[in-house]
């Protein structure tokens, strides 16, 4: 039997090679193989499957030119099969990795079943589509909503990626001119674990609008130690002391992390060997033209979904929050700041 599906699955991918440009030897080929959901199969009806989705991935990544509005308009046309749109949208994106079909592929975690996905890859995903531009706001809620929202990452030691780790993944890969709003709503509308990892988030982010918006929370339902680090965060944070003199250059500093947005890393992981604490260097001679420079490098470290991400985060935050601080919060919120308010 294993034989004899392994065969039908390779004369299908045949067929459609032999005629590749022919939408409906593909759309009979995602017949045969769509059509169901992952956590209703046992093992061997996984493996089936897996050979059988690997063979339509196989057929569209060697037909690309010709195949790829085909799969398109397949993903289009079948919206109930929730496993397809996102496993066709992983492909398409993969094929094709334009803003529309980066925007089907967001489409496509919103819709997808938890329990049919891997919830490494699904928020993996998340974070690479908020680092290309989308606003990964809704999925955000819903990891943060979801009945079981965690995942170990066995390659680093067993970690363990809980809620408010997935989800400074998502958010802190999210520009903040989508993310901040969508905390600002979990704070207002939620309770519990969400909301108190929203006011986290918020609080991580270092920009004017989140300072401003952290002023207005209500303390309620947070826990003593929460409100205290709220209070202090808003009367007056912990600031990084620029280093004088500066052991590297501004120029060094934005063109590493100019590389390292290009996909180079090699600048930055130099100034880094050369100056590990690098962040007092940062404070000293980068300006507040270079802020978003900073947070666009910032926003790609964490899309990377591990926990050193998160380490570097919680760095260039505060190398953000020095600078802003610096900067001056915006004219309506002076006053109150400097008062001490939101306590």
């Amino acid at each position: 039997m294993y034989r004899s599906w392994i065969g039908l699955v390779l004369l299908s991918a045949a067929a459609v090679r032999a005629d590749p440009l022919s939408c409906a030897s593909l759309k009979t080929l995602i017949d045969q193989t769509y059509g169901f959901r992952p956590s209703q199969l046992d093992a061997a009806g996984r493996d089936r499957k897996s050979a059988q989705m690997d063979a339509v991935w196989s057929v569209v990544e060697a037909n690309r030119s010709v195949l790829v509005p085909c799969l398109r308009s397949e993903l289009i046309e079948r919206t109930r099969d929730t496993w397809f749109e996102f496993d066709g949208s992983r492909l398409l994106e993969r094929v094709d990795p334009s803003p529309e079909s980066r925007r089907m592929l967001l489409e496509a975690l919103n819709r997808v079943a938890f329990e049919d996905v891997d919830l490494r890859n699904w928020v993996e995903i998340a974070a690479s589509l908020g680092d290309a531009g989308l606003d990964t706001s809704s999925v955000g809620r819903l990891w943060l909503e979801a009945p079981r929202a965690e995942y170990w990452l066995p390659e680093h030691a067993a970690y363990h990626v809980d809620r408010e780790n997935g989800a400074l993944f998502i958010y802190g890969a999210a520009d903040e001119r989508f993310a901040t709003p969508a905390l600002v709503e979990l704070v207002r509308t939620t309770t519990g674990p969400e909301r108190r990892i929203a006011v986290s988030l918020l609080m991580s982010q270092a920009t004017p609008e989140s300072l401003h918006a952290l002023r207005d929370v209500n303390p309620a339902g947070l826990s003593a130690e929460e409100q205290g680090s709220l209070r202090a965060l808003l009367d007056r944070p912990m600031l990084l002391e620029a280093r004088k003199p500066p052991k590297a250059t501004r120029e060094e500093y934005v063109k590493a992390f100019r590389s390292f947005l290009d996909g180079d890393e090699k600048p930055f992981r130099a100034l880094v060997e050369k100056v590990p604490d690098g962040e007092r260097d940062v404070v000293a001679v980068c300006t507040a033209e270079d802020i978003d420079l900073i947070r666009r490098v910032r926003r790609r470290m964490i899309s990377s979904a591990n926990q050193h991400a998160i380490e570097y985060y919680a760095v260039f935050s505060k190398i953000l929050m020095t600078m802003v601080w610096r900067a001056g919060p915006p004219a309506e919120d002076r006053a109150a700041l400097e008062a001490g308010a939101g306590a």
